[in-house]
């Protein structure tokens, strides 16, 4: 039985173009009044929702509007006729799915809606109840407007309501806590616990006990049984914050919890059942690790079932002003400050700047600066920066100087692969290999 798809446009040509991409897969039903339209989603049982944003009676985001209050996991895709990031991003942070741009592409169309249908199976079956759960996607703490963040909003919204493990990648202080208590605050498991660990900040030889518990006696100084990090966190999300330094030896046990969902304490010979969904998050390669030993490959795939990567400051310049007018929002309030604003001079200083700490460097910067400011506008003269820092130079310049060959050309083959929609063919003729070349340094099959 076809799934059914419900296609709302005023224009008589749009709804054609639409019909003849879907129908030969999917039940398609037409509908030119946005009123009648909502009627019958109301009354119907649609996999997706394909919607024109400007219409009379009814504009696509307020249809949208209604449909996510009676529908939350419902997914709406709006067509649209503009082309900016702007407008974009702005779509994705009021709830849509995924957006298509006018004029319509077939290929695109078909793509767009498979990948929303896959995403309503999978959220319907995994969400038992999304009641208590926010019926918009909120990632007011999540700033940008650059492509790579509209990509991050796009699989935040997707992500948030399935039960899959996720895996954030990026260098240091791009946000990976930030974009992970926003998956959890959109997720049907928003009102049960967040906790966050950084893997690497524990010794080795507490770690498992602070994971998985203990009982009492299980070892020296454990004078009573105690639950640990996943029992603490049943119902919730539990976020493993730099996974890759993970102990080899604890990793088995780490991987059991995502296969069985069931956790013992040191000492104890009984299981216990957990519901815990795990973000991961890490600054080191882990296919590298993987391919050194370092970290097992089942594990890695249990989880990246969904993967995120975050890009560094310098990677989405666009998003530094944004960023800026934030922070000097919220510092503002806490220091108990007017800053009115930023001098030209200064804004653009600070858009050249390298920011090798990222986001959490920039936020520490404008912390400081409006602390120490004299006046109501921020200006040059307040701040001091390190010259060498400032961006003179193009992508390879910035690599860590830590990073081994191997890593380079890894991360290299990664941006070429992000700026061809991960299209293999064409990436392989960018970096002038043949396509199992191109395979063999991923370390996959060739498909």
């Amino acid at each position: 039985m076809k799934d059914k798809i419900a296609v709302i446009d005023d224009h008589a040509d749009s709804l054609e173009i639409l019909h003849e991409a879907l129908s030969p897969t999917y039940e398609v039903e037409t509908f030119s009044d946005p009123i009648d339209a909502l009627n019958k989603i109301k009354s119907g049982s649609y996999s997706a929702i394909v919607t024109d944003v400007m219409m009379p009676k009814l504009n696509g985001f307020e249809l949208m509007k209604s449909i996510i209050e009676e529908s939350p996991n419902l997914p709406v895709i709006l067509v649209t006729a503009f082309g900016t990031l702007d407008a974009a991003a702005n779509t994705i942070k009021s709830g849509a799915f995924d957006y298509l741009s006018k004029p319509l592409n077939l290929n695109e169309i078909r793509l767009v809606v498979s990948n929303a249908v896959s995403h309503f199976k999978m959220a319907k079956k995994s969400a038992k109840d999304v009641s208590g759960a926010s019926k918009d996607i909120n990632i007011s703490n999540v700033v940008g407007k650059s492509e790579k963040m509209l990509r991050v909003f796009k699989l935040i919204g997707r992500a948030a309501p399935t039960s899959s493990s996720i895996l954030i990648e990026g260098e240091s202080g791009t946000g990976k806590e930030v974009v992970a208590r926003s998956i959890h605050t959109n997720s049907p498991r928003a009102d049960k616990p967040f906790i966050p660990i950084s893997v690497a900040a524990i010794p080795d030889q507490l770690l498992e006990a602070e994971l998985f518990g203990h009982e009492k006696g299980a070892f020296t100084g454990a004078l009573f049984a105690r639950d640990g990090l996943f029992t603490e966190a049943e119902g919730g999300t539990l976020f493993l914050d730099e996974v890759g330094e993970i102990p080899l030896q604890l990793q088995p046990k780490l991987l059991r919890v995502l296969q069985e969902h069931e956790v013992r304490r040191i000492g104890s010979s009984a299981s216990k059942i957990v519901d815990v969904r795990i973000i991961a998050a890490t600054n080191r390669n882990l296919e590298q690790l993987v391919r050194e030993k370092l970290f097992r490959e089942d594990l890695f795939y249990r989880l990246s079932v969904i993967r995120i990567e975050l890009p560094p400051l310098r990677e989405r310049q666009e998003d530094i002003p944004l960023l800026i007018a934030y922070f000097l929002g919220k510092y503002s309030r806490q220091h108990n400050k007017k800053i009115s604003g930023i001098s030209d001079e200064l804004m653009a200083t600070l858009v050249k700047f390298d920011w090798p700490g990222n986001v959490r460097e920039l936020e520490n910067f404008i912390d400081r600066t409006i602390a120490l400011a004299a006046g109501p506008v921020l200006s040059a003269s307040d701040i001091e920066l390190p010259t060498t820092t400032i961006r003179e130079s193009s992508w390879p310049d910035y690599l860590p100087t830590s990073l081994s060959l191997d890593e380079v050309e890894n991360k290299y083959i990664q941006k070429v692969l992000r700026e061809s929609n991960n299209n293999y063919v064409q990436a392989a003729k960018t970096l002038k290999i043949n396509k199992s070349t191109l395979y063999r340094k991923l370390g996959k099959p060739q498909k």
